[in-house]
């Protein structure tokens, strides 16, 4: 069996008596955007999953578009 590194091998132990939560956060994992969309109902995060998408595709469109252009 492949040994962790500590750092993981903290992360992953559960004897410790923290919450998964506490140990994300003891590890270096920001929860606050995770946190912020969860307070959002479904139908607000498809809305905004949508905004973002169609912000990438027409981001896409522009750098295509660039690159078109002598």
């Amino acid at each position: 069996m492949e040994t962790l590194p500590p750092e993981l091998e903290r992360f992953w132990r559960t004897d410790d008596g923290l919450t998964a939560i506490q140990r994300a956060e003891l590890f270096g994992i920001d929860l606050s955007l995770l946190e912020e969309n969860l307070r959002l109902t479904p139908e607000q995060r498809l809305r905004q999953n949508d905004r973002l998408l169609n912000e990438a595709e027409a981001l896409q469109s522009a750098l295509a578009e660039s690159h078109e252009k002598p």
